[in-house]
Order: structure tokens, then sequence, then C-alpha cells
């Protein structure tokens, strides 16, 4: 059995517990900050009184999308990523992209995944999971979304 590299995990069951939400509307921003897409959260609790063990969520948000430039530079980036609580999942870099102003704005079909881990610990912590989006010289947003939650305990 080898060992997965250290930004890799393997699971060997199937998750504890699987979410799901969705919504066929429309939500469009012109934000340069996190902004959550209404409707996009999984309420999702840690600590006493909750499954105290640690786990693991990985998050799959799939979007018709759209993004159009503001300063028609083609420059425009529409950022998608899920929070779970406070945190980001991962993996996300400086540069992540859910979808780019290319040509003439069109809706097109994007999914992401993300995970992230929670040591064990008996303090209660909400670590409910959205889908936020930002946008860098652009306007966009989606709609007809599906966001799944993964949760596999430690």
């Amino acid at each position: 059995m080898s060992t997965p590299a250290p930004d890799s995990f393997r699971i060997t069951s199937a998750p504890d517990l699987v979410y799901g939400v969705w919504d066929d509307k429309r939500f469009e921003t012109k934000s340069t900050d996190w902004v959550q897409v209404p409707g996009a959260e999984v309420h999702l609790m840690l600590g006493q009184g909750w499954p105290s063990q640690g786990a693991r969520f990985v998050a799959t948000f799939s979007a018709e999308a759209l993004c159009s430039d503001t300063d028609k530079d083609g420059q425009g980036v529409l950022q998608a990523t899920v929070f779970f609580g406070d945190e980001q999942g991962e993996p996300v870099s400086t540069n992540h992209r859910f979808a780019t102003a290319r040509g003439n704005p069109e809706w097109s079909s994007h999914t992401l995944i993300r995970t992230v881990r929670f040591e064990p610990d008996t303090a209660v912590r909400d670590v409910s999971a959205r889908v936020r989006l930002k946008l860098n010289g652009a306007e966009g947003g989606v709609q007809n979304w599906f966001l799944k939650i993964e949760r596999f305990s430690l």
C-alpha cells in the first residue's frame, strides 16, 4: 500500500453523509469582494452536541456561468470557490478562474471541486459550506447551479 502525497488523501469508504442543494435562478454580480450565491449553502457543524470527530468535506459545485469584461480588455475573470465557515476549500491559487470573458458573453457549464479537513475538536464550530463569487474587471454570474457536499469522518 503506497502512502498518499502530502497534498492528497485516500478515501476507502463511502461518505458518511451527502448533502445537495440547487436552484435555477440567475444570480449576477459586479462585486470585487467575495459575495455569496443566494441559497448555495449547506449548514454544517462540528463539536459538542454534533459529531465531534474531525471530518473531511468534499464540495462539488456545478453551474452555468457567464462572465463579461467591463473594460473590454479581455481580462475579465469570474472566480468561484467554496468557503467552509471562514476557510476556503482547497486547492485554490491566487488566480483560480471559474469563467473568463472571451468574445461575446454566453452561458456555459463549469464545475469546481474543493476540499477541507477539520481535526477532532470539542469546540462547537459552524463550518457551513457556502459558494462565493468574486470578479476582476468583469460582471458575471451563475444559474442552474448544484452544490454537493460529501462528509467523511476522520
